[in-house]
């Protein structure tokens, strides 16, 4: 038997790392190394379950690495370990009449074996094992409740992704479209301006079905007419860490109000600007592309000093309009309304060490110029947040307080509607306490609840009934709890929302011949169960499924959009009585996490489910005449609409080759909303008939250098026939391809091109708003990062 063989891993969750085992004395004993003075105890809540499944819980608690020797036997059963203790107290306590051992090999890897039986040092000499880092306190870094490390997405049982800044700058080349649409369950929808993106999950885009946020602060502004009516967020790819996304019914304060999932853009910390071991840094990003991109430049410094850290960066981007690719007559057009002047930046301060109280203050900026339609538009979006944890050291104490101010405006500056607005300022505020505990020797629990309470004050700028949304205001509170029950290789939860609302603004009613004010007033609420239950029948692979809830409260804008279009007012269009939305349904999923599958050192990763959800009361853009002149207001669909698919999302990693796949098809029955095509009134609902990302590369030079491509296939698709609908255009699917390179130099150089488009293809691009419009031409951007 090799020594690969004897020594395969049991390994438990988080990112990989390769590290060497050490050979392990043949009578070691239960605990053969005592515990630092200083190290710390924590809580641990293990029931008494198989040894396989075990470790697994032990790792995801600790944060510890363990790597068995040999299989390990299905009725070897471990002793319940409930209270606090250090690692190798609990390690000691759980093994306990076992007939296993474990030996501390370094300050987080632990091997484990069977007494007596372990391999002498000789068999092991120059084996190296994979490992995973777990973090140990059970936090996830998104700030949203959503997870932000690659393994934990399959280890969540639940429709969740995430996306690394490097991901987004070297195969995306920075552009959050091409990276959303390039994930499984995702997509956006195109403005036909250059600014923000319009995150669509599931066929649910726009108004709240999808919480955008930025560092956990909710987007909320909507733009009424030729732009993303129903919500975009406005953030620079150049100052993000991360992408993280959940589809389908989420806990915590993700869930809050949202019909569809959410999706959070990180920004880049102190953390992300100063290299590992130095109390001060910098980083900088340049890139230039052919095709209209031309220069865009990034610059970031910070330092840390004792239990104080300070960071700032500031963002530069000058776009033109690119060119098309090549048609079938070998034209190439010009998308002037692609142009961009993007000024952007943000600062950081974080206060404590993070193990007690921690302190993070943040703030964004984004102030950029774009065209629709010839009429430039300035977009400006400021975010400020707070982060506070507490975390005292006691099992039943692990709190995180969020807040957030956000002011949104997008305002014409040159045209027909020079100075006209519209802005939301938006504000909000969360709780989240996590708890563990048992309950008996068996069954280990888990709680995460909270509460959180979100405010919007949307005004436009215009005098009523002139053609854009209308003037009000809207608060959601919500509490919400998460209970995990775990019991073996099952784990139960049971969780719910409690959201409720209050709407207020003016309507405009006609009373006899004259237009009269009258105040709206109005609140709801909802209780929206969710339960999930998972099996983990073998060491990576989960299965799950879950029966859930949601809901989404109407906006200010559906609410009291006044239905008419330039200077001509409507007195009967806003629709107070609107009922929220709700949807119901299924969720089948499995996640499976391999490593050393067939090589030393590579990963499996996969995750594939299938949906099935009712929605009620489903809100669009209805059509109405006044005085023979089309008019619209939004309505409720009668009865329930239904929304289906299936996503899959697969990659193979061994260090020098990977590759990997992403599948989504979503069959709906939403409506297309009356006016819903270029002047963006209604959500247009129109995805594709499927989406699929394929990529694979290789890694050399010590993997110095990584060369890959992506193949992104998107099917057919409908929009709303020009100008107004109802009747529906086929739009033609297309086949793309990008190519990327990266050479990372040293840990302070790294330089990288991206190549989009490469066959130049003519094609228009799936949930466009502007028919006439389409996507850019071959485009090579190239650059590199600076880190010092």
């Amino acid at each position: 038997m090799t020594a690969r063989r004897l020594l395969r891993p049991h390994v438990l969750a988080g990112s990989v790392a390769a590290l060497a085992l050490c050979a392990m004395p043949a009578q070691s004993q239960q605990a053969t190394i005592q515990p630092a003075a200083t190290e710390a105890a924590m809580g641990f809540s293990i029931a008494a379950q198989p040894l396989s499944s075990a470790i697994v819980k032990f790792a995801a608690q600790s944060g510890i690495n363990l790597v068995a020797n040999g299989a390990l036997p299905a009725s070897v059963k471990v002793s319940a370990v409930q209270g606090r203790y250090t690692p190798q107290q609990a390690l000691s306590l759980m093994l306990k009449d076992t007939g296993y051992a474990y030996r501390r090999n370094g300050e987080r890897l632990y091997t484990l074996a069977a007494q007596g039986g372990v391999a002498d040092a000789a068999d092991v000499e120059g084996v190296t094992l994979d490992t995973i880092l777990v973090e140990g306190n059970g936090r996830d870094g998104s700030v949203s409740g959503l997870v932000s490390d690659l393994d934990s997405v399959y280890q969540t049982s639940a429709a969740v992704t995430t996306m690394d800044a490097q991901t987004l700058r070297d195969r995306h080349a920075g552009n959050i479209d091409n990276a959303l649409r390039s994930s499984a369950g995702t997509f956006t929808r195109k403005a036909m301006s250059g600014a923000g993106v319009a995150v669509n999950i599931r066929g649910m885009e726009g108004y709240g079905r999808v919480n955008m946020m930025i560092d956990g602060a909710r987007q909320n502004i909507r733009v009424m007419g030729h732009g993303v009516s129903g919500g975009s967020t406005f953030v620079d790819s150049d100052l993000l860490a991360g992408l993280d996304m959940g589809r389908g019914s989420l806990g915590g304060v993700a869930g809050v109000g949202a019909l569809g999932g959410a999706a959070n853009f990180r920004t880049i910390g102190t953390d992300d600007v100063i290299l590992p071991g130095n109390s001060y840094g910098a980083m900088s990003t340049v890139k230039y592309g052919n095709n209209a991109y031309d220069w865009s430049a990034m610059a970031a410094a910070g330092m840390r000093v004792q239990n104080i850290g300070v960071m700032g960066a500031f963002s530069r981007r000058d776009s033109g309009a690119p060119m098309s690719g090549v048609d079938d007559n070998g034209k190439r057009l010009l998308n002037p309304n692609m142009a961009e002047d993007l000024k952007s930046g943000l600062a950081k301060l974080e206060l404590g060490d993070g193990e007690d109280h921690k302190l993070l203050l943040g703030g964004v900026w984004y102030d950029n110029i774009s065209t629709i339609r010839s009429e430039p538009q300035d977009y400006r979006n400021q975010t400020y947040t707070a982060r506070y944890d507490y975390s005292p050291g006691s099992d039943l104490i692990d709190l995180t307080v969020n807040a957030f101010y956000n002011d949104a405006r997008v305002r014409f500056i040159e045209g027909n509607y020079k100075g006209q607005f519209n802005r939301d300022k938006g504000m909000g505020v969360d709780v989240t306490n996590r708890s563990q505990f048992a309950l008996g020797d068996d069954i280990g629990v888990k709680l995460t609840y909270g509460g959180a309470y979100y405010y919007d004050d949307v005004t436009t700028g215009q005098a009523w009934g002139t053609g854009g949304p209308g003037d009000g205001t809207i608060g959601l509170g919500s509490l919400f709890t998460d209970a995990t029950f775990s019991y073996g290789m099952f784990d139960l939860t049971a969780g719910f929302h409690y959201d409720s609302f209050r709407l207020k603004g003016d309507v405009v009613k006609d009373v006899s011949g004259q237009l009269v004010y009258e105040s709206v007033d109005r609140s709801d609420s909802s209780f929206n169960p969710r339960m999930t239950l998972a099996m983990t029948p073998i060491e990576g692979v989960q299965l799950y499924t879950t029966y859930a809830k949601t809901f989404r409260p109407p906006t200010v804008t559906e609410t009291f959009f006044p239905g008419a279009h330039s200077a001509t007012p409507s007195p009967t269009s806003p629709n107070p009585d609107l009922l929220p939305e709700t949807s119901k349904g299924w969720e089948f999923g499995v996640n499976v996490l391999e490593k050393g599958l067939l090589l030393e050192g590579d990963a499996l990763r996969l995750k594939a489910s299938y949906f099935d959800n009712d929605v009620e009361n489903y809100i669009t853009s209805g059509p109405y005449s006044m005085a023979n002149m089309p008019m619209l207001k939004f309505v409720n669909i009668p009865g329930s609409t239904r929304i289906r698919g299936f996503e899959l999302e697969a990659g193979y990693d061994t260090g020098f080759f990977f590759t990997g796949l992403e599948y989504s098809k979503t069959s709906t029955d939403l409506p297309y909303g009356m006016w819903s095509g270029d002047y963006g009134v209604g959500a247009v609902n129109g995805l594709p008939d499927y989406a699929l990302s394929v990529s694979a590369g290789f890694r050399v030079l010590e993997e110095k250098l990584t060369i890959g491509g992506v193949v992104r296939k998107v099917g057919k698709t409908k929009a709303v026939k020009p100008p107004f609908g109802p009747d529906l255009i086929d739009v033609d699917g297309y086949m793309l391809g990008d190519a990327f390179a990266t050479y990372k130099y040293s840990e302070n150089a790294t330089f990288f091109v991206n190549i989009e488009n490469i066959t130049n293809t003519a094609y228009k691009p799936a949930h466009y708003m502007d028919t006439r419009k389409l996507g850019r031409g071959r485009t090579v951007i190239g650059g590199m990062t600076l880190r010092f």
